[in-house]
Order: C-alpha cells, then structure tokens, then sequence
C-alpha cells in the first residue's frame, strides 16, 4: 500500500486503496507521507471522520517520525470549535454573575477554563453535559479582536493550519473542516487550510459522501430565519431605510405558515425509519412574490455603506441568498437542490437542502487540483470480478478520478477465529404492516437472548432503526436476563456507555455511529448481532434522487450502500489477530432458502469464511472457542 501511494505521488495520480482491517493502514500512508515531507518541505492534510482517529494519527505521526530518525516533526489537530473552550464567553459569565445559578460541576469546569487548565472538551476528563459546554465552548470566534487569542488553542490552531509559511509539517483535520475548506476556498478564494500542501490523504473514505453532503447541506428553523429577518430590519432602519417594512412582516408572517403546514405534514408521515421527510407541495404559498420581497432586501442591504458593520452586512447578504434559493427550491422554480424537513433534537421543525450532484463538486475541487489526493478505508469495495466493478459505486458517487489500488486483505484468521450464524426461521419484518414487524421484533428479542447466554453477554447489537431499538429493549425489560443490558446515551459521546459494557461484560444495543468507529479487541467483544440488513429507507428524500437517476436501483443504489454499512459493522467483531466471535445476523432475507438475488454478493463481500444457519452449531462454536478464552483471562 505504501508502495501504491508513492507511485501515484510521483506520478501526480489521485489513489483509492481499500485497506483491511490490522495491515496497518495508518502506517501505510504516514511512511511516505512522512518522507514526502521530508523531501518537499510542505504539509501533508490527512482527513479522518472522527476526533478519535485524528489523535491516533497525531500520536501515530510521531510515533513513525521517531522510527524513521526524522527529529521534530510538527503536527497539528484541526477540530471544530465546538471542541475548544472560549475564554473570553466564560470570563463574561463570570462577571455576569450568572455563574451562582450553575451547579458545582459547571462552576468547577468554567473555573479552570478562565484559569487555562481546560481549552479543549478532550481536557475534560468527567462526562459533561452538551447543553453545559455548549456555554463555554468557541462560538462566534472574533479572531485578532479576541483579548485572550494568545493563550486559544482555537485561534493558534487556526493560525498553524491556514499559514502560507513552512511552520507545520502534518495537518489533521476532520472531514467536514476539509470539505468546507473546498468550498470557501471555491466561493471566496480564500479558506481555512493552507493552499501550500504536498499530499492530501482521506481516510475512512467509505463516509465521505455522506460528509460532503452534510457539509453542502444548509438547514433553517422558523426561530433562526426570523430572527436573521429581524436583524436585517434593525440593520436597514439603523441607516435611515424604511421601505424594507412591508416585506419584512409579509415574509415573516408567511414562513410561519410554511413552518405551519409542514409540522402538520411530518405529524402525518406518523413513526418512519427515515429522519428526513419529503416535503410535498405547499400550493397556498406565493413563492414567487416570497422570492421577489427577499430580492427587495438584498438590494437595499447591498446599497447601504458598510462603515463599521461590514461582517454584519456581508452576514444579513449570505443569509438573505439563502432564503431567496430556499423561496426558489419550494416553489419549484429550482431544479438543482434535494429539499427535505426533519425533527432537529430539540424537536423543533428543520428545513434543509442541499446541491443534487455533490460529485461534480469533488471531481473539480478536490480530484483535479495541484496535488494527489489519497482516499483509503477497510470498507469502500463491493463484490465483483475486476476492480473496476469492486470500487464502481464508491467512484461514481464522489467522481473520483484516479488509479484503482488493489485490495489489501486482513491478515486475520477469519476461517478458524469466526462464525457467520444467519437465522433461517426469522418473519419476514414489513415497515408498513405493524403485525409484521412486532412479530420479527418479538422473534428477535428471543433470538438475542438465546444467541447472547451462548457468549455469556459481551455482544454488541446493531439496529438499523431507533424505534427498532426502542421495541427491542422494552420486549427485555420483560424477562429476566444473565448479563447487564447497556443502551446507547443520547449525543455523539458513547464513552460512559462503552465503559459500563467493558466492566459489566454486558450486552450492548446501539444504532447509527455504532455501526462504525467501536474499536473493542479481545474477549470484551465476543458477538455481533445485525438485527436487519441495513438498507437505505426507500422514502428518505437523498435516497429517492438516486434511485430516481439509476438504471437498477437494487444493484446500484440499495446493495452497495447497505453492504458499505454492513461491512462496518461486523467489521467491529475482529480487531486483533487473537479476537474470535460470532456474527450473527437475525435477518433471513440471507438464509440460503430465501433464493434473494443478492445474497452471493453479500456472502463474497464479507470476510468470514465459516458460515452456519444451524444455531446448535453456534452454540458448540461458542463452547469450544470463546468460553475457554473468557475463563482463561477471567
């Protein structure tokens, strides 16, 4: 691989390499990486999908750096900053005196922010709670008007990733600060990223679409558009304009209608296993005559002089185009964005959008750019005869162009170390029919007992629906189980929740980010339940466009996407090369009696060479393989 990645840097090719898990990817690209560097004395931008990995290669680059004798290479940690404390809000918190109403565990943490113990969340090292940080944390950076942007990890941070100058050798950044990087740099020249780099290399490239999607993606609640409406008001009226009035009150008044009217449409879509909602048409608004009041205000805010309130003009400017592309997408006068609403956590209705070709973006932003552009994951190939047909889906959705790596395999004992169990006497489970689906449900909770009492707990169950989950452990909370029942925590942290499961040796059930980035070797993890075959919700709006522009939406759209995820999650079953288990999948649309066209496809995709539908056959598995190492390291 290592090879591989030097050779499409010579010969300025982009690469994607598919890396199994424990061939040492990391080390894989950080070796010439390193000695890229070292020869041409530029950054190297490594991209990851978590705060989690990107530590890991920060230590993994020193680490190498060491072994290879190069002294002193300079890396730096780019996070969003949410992750970094401000002490600038604390310090107005505490002259506020608002800090007597916060209990002693806020008290404690804004103490040694305004101190300097504590710049980043990671400084932590108790659970804090989001609404809490969410107080404290980077907001609205001022930058070099900032008092306290000496002692700011935020501002030197930003200072070393975006600096011209040779003053840091590796940049690690998340995906979402890269995409975003491609975008400013598109729209205004100008990003937040060095433009002199050497090598870009995105790992865990398998969530990259989904990343520039998010990251493309703008989202508005009733609260945020009236408000920013109410600014623009003040904003106009402060220099002497009042002909904005009547457009103000019209657009206000009618975007809570909107707002209105599609609360009313996600109340009748009921329960779905879809968190975006199409949005169907909203006949009774004048769109055209919206569009045209939000054009009014955009030219009589470009006309006012800027003076000292240049950033907020430029603010009210961007926010404005914005809701005149949103007036556009909802009366359909704009062909070229997805639109969808949802429930935003605070169960507050979102409208969101998005560009429809996101591969365009990447292909003239990212793949044709001065320099190669390394995208690399344990889980970006599906089945299939010639490279081409194994990396077809995951190149064809970003546009990338470039060589095709071959494959590196695990090194793992699959064949001796693990069982695929697939239940061939599941019902079939129906969104649509309740009867089906608390029969499969009711089926699956007694499978998951039998399944988990072979391995004494220590199994992970994945769900491909919350509601799915809900159902699931309300069935258990019924019977009398051995081992200790774990549910996901609500927010992006698990970290409490994968303690407990490690000291209980319990069972844990989760659904979304638990299907990737758990990283538990040895006996701790010893079974992984896949309740159903995570396939794309057919009715989620992002879904809806591509199948509408295939040809054979199975085979390209449904198949790929389920097996990319299914791949991340059985992937969390071996980790090390002494890790034995069991996979467990409860959905017999796989069983070798239901004939499904795809089922070879799933099976060649999938590591694990010993396969059974026999469950006496798990069982003697687990007794023979998995309860003698339990006892020994007991």
């Amino acid at each position: 691989m290592s090879l591989d990645i030097t050779e499409a840097f010579a010969n300025d090719d982009n690469l994607i390499i598919e890396a199994g898990v424990g061939i040492g990817k990391s080390f894989a690209y950080l070796i010439p990486a390193l000695l890229i560097n070292e020869m041409f004395k530029k950054p190297i931008v490594i991209a990851t999908s978590s705060i989690q990995l990107s530590e890991q290669i920060y230590d993994d680059v020193h680490k190498i750096s060491q072994r290879l004798g190069f002294d002193d290479v300079r890396a730096v940690i780019g996070k969003g900053m949410g992750n970094y404390s401000c002490q600038e809000r604390v310090e107005k918190l505490i002259e506020s005196g608002s800090l007597i109403r916060e209990d002693q565990n806020f008290v404690e943490m804004a103490t040694k922010i305004s101190s300097g113990e504590v710049k980043q969340r990671s400084d932590i090292l108790y659970s804090v709670k989001e609404k809490d940080w969410s107080k404290v944390s980077v907001n609205n950076c001022t930058y070099e008007k900032c008092t306290y942007r000496n002692t700011c990890d935020f501002y030197k941070m930003r200072h070393l990733i975006k600096s011209n100058s040779w003053v840091v050798d590796f940049i690690v950044v998340n995906q979402d600060l890269l995409i975003r990087d491609l975008i400013r740099k598109y729209e205004t020249g100008r990003g937040f990223i060095t433009d002199n780099i050497e090598l870009t290399v995105i790992d865990e490239a398998h969530n990259f679409e989904e990343k520039v999607r998010s990251a493309l993606t703008l989202t508005f609640d009733l609260k945020y558009i009236k408000r920013s409406l109410r600014n623009t008001s003040k904003l106009l009226s402060s220099r002497g304009v009042y002909t904005h009035l009547r457009s103000i009150d019209a657009l206000i008044f009618n975007v809570e209608n909107i707002f209105e009217m599609i609360e009313a449409q996600i109340k009748n879509y009921g329960l779905s296993e879809s968190e975006r909602y199409v949005i169907t048409p909203l006949d009774s608004t004048d769109f055209k005559a919206l569009a045209e009041y939000t054009k009014e205000l955009i030219t009589s805010t470009s006309l006012i002089e800027t003076g000292k309130k240049e950033r907020q003009i430029d603010d009210s400017l961007h926010e404005l185009r914005n809701f005149q592309t949103l007036f556009y997408i909802l009366g359909g006068s704009d062909f070229d964005h997805l639109i969808w609403s949802q429930n935003s956590n605070k169960n507050t209705v979102e409208i969101s959008y998005c560009p429809k070709n996101i591969k365009e973006v990447l292909t003239d932003r990212l793949f044709s750019g001065r320099n190669s552009v390394i995208l690399t994951s344990a889980t970006i190939c599906q089945s299939g005869s010639s490279l081409e047909e194994r990396y077809d889906y995951i190149t064809k959705a970003l546009g990338f162009k470039g060589v095709l790596g071959e494959q590196q395999f695990s090194p793992y004992n699959y064949t001796d170390n693990a069982l695929m169990y697939v239940a061939k006497d599941m019902p079939l489970y129906r969104t649509k029919t309740e009867e089906n689906k608390e029969a499969f449900l009711k089926a699956a909770t007694d499978k998951i007992v039998q399944l988990c009492n072979f391995t004494k707990g220590r199994t992970l169950v994945l769900f491909s629906a919350k509601e799915d989950l809900r159902l699931v452990i309300e069935n258990l909370s019924k019977i009398k189980v051995n081992w200790g029942i774990i549910v996901q925590k609500e927010g992006s942290s698990q970290d409490s929740a994968l303690n407990e499961f490690k000291e209980n040796k319990g069972v844990i059930f989760g659904t979304g980010i638990f299907w990737e980035g758990i990283n538990i070797s040895g006996q701790d993890l010893s079974q992984v339940i896949i309740v159903r075959l995570p396939f794309p919700v057919p009715s989620d709006p992002i879904t809806e466009h591509k199948i509408k522009n295939s040809k054979d939406a199975m085979n390209e759209i449904f198949l790929p996407e389920m097996l990319i995820k299914l791949r991340q999650g059985t992937g969390r079953l071996i980790r090390s090369e002494t890790d034995a288990g069991i996979i467990s999948i409860l959905d017999s649309r796989l069983s070798e009696s239901s004939k499904r066209p795809y089922r070879d496809a799933v099976l060649s995709a999938l590591p694990f060479k010993t396969y059974t539908e026999d469950i006496e056959t798990v069982e003697k598995f687990a007794q023979d393989k998995i309860i003698p190492r339990i006892e020994e390291n007991n």
